[in-house]
């Protein structure tokens, strides 16, 4: 297999580089969440990485999805109840002996693996709830290394708040939560609450719903200098090709996937 194939970090098209950002560290669809074999591999070809972000009691973050472990781990109850240490007692269920990824561990496969500078990691905020102690948890995690981190999520608030004032650290945001499928209302969400976000994370359908009403979503966005990846596109998906290729003919720059391998060897 040709290593760009192992390793699918980007799309063609119309002569621009898209990037192909791997959900929840996945290159393939059949792979566990939160790998850190995709991990190491991902950071050392430069890729771009998706996490979901989970406050524990501590005010540490774990690399989980859902609010509830026994839907992930070997846990039960809350994931903001229990602490580093508990986490680190329990396994994946998709991964069976595999730990859950801490974010200090994730950090520092960057400070310390063969990380090629363009490689970048979404912290995707999965919580609200969050005190001071989150704050210094994740500006130490992330100390000297943030360049390399988009801290991004629905509740722009809780982003910005969590965020700001860690040198280098990236904020985006995700209209989904405020607009749904609204183009409209998408866009007044983020002018009224994130003009300042990097990058807006639009969710598939809301990119199809622009593009059938004729509406310029992207190329607004990209006019007020923000980019713009869209979620979640995967290969096999009834709709996934003309998602897919509607997606790049509005000019996203990045497109979000459980299936980059294979996008990569169909060359859409």
């Amino acid at each position: 297999m040709a290593a760009h194939e192992l390793v699918p970090t980007t799309l063609q098209y119309d002569g621009r580089t898209v990037r192909l950002k791997w959900h929840k560290l996945r290159r393939r669809p059949a792979d566990p969440p939160f790998a850190r074999a995709n991990l190491w591999a991902g950071l050392a070809a430069g890729a771009s990485l998706e996490v979901d972000l989970r406050r524990l009691a501590c005010g540490r973050f774990v690399c989980l999805h859902d609010a509830e472990l026994e839907g992930e781990t070997t846990g039960q109850g809350p994931v903001a109840a229990v602490d580093a240490v508990a986490i680190g007692r329990l396994a994946m269920r998709a991964a069976p002996g595999e730990r859950p990824l801490l974010l200090e561990e994730l950090a520092d496969a960057l400070r310390t693996g063969p990380c090629a500078a363009k490689a970048l990691v979404q912290l995707d905020l999965k919580d609200s709830d969050l005190d001071r102690a989150s704050q210094a948890a994740l500006a130490a995690a992330l100390e000297g290394i943030a360049r390399h981190f988009i801290l991004s999520g629905c509740d722009w608030d809780a982003v910005r708040r969590l965020g700001e004032g860690i040198p280098g650290l990236a904020l985006g945001y995700d209209p989904y939560d405020d607009a749904g499928n609204d183009p409209a209302a998408a866009l007044r969400a983020i002018r009224d609450r994130a003009s300042e976000a990097d990058t807006i994370y639009l969710y598939r359908e809301l990119v199809r719903a622009a593009h059938e009403q004729g509406e310029p979503l992207v190329a607004r966005l990209h006019a007020q200098g923000q980019r713009v990846d869209c979620w979640t596109i995967d290969h096999g998906d009834p709709l996934a090709s003309a998602d897919l290729r509607t997606a790049l003919a509005a000019g996203c720059d990045q497109i979000t996937t459980n299936s980059a391998a294979a996008w990569v060897a169909a060359r859409p």
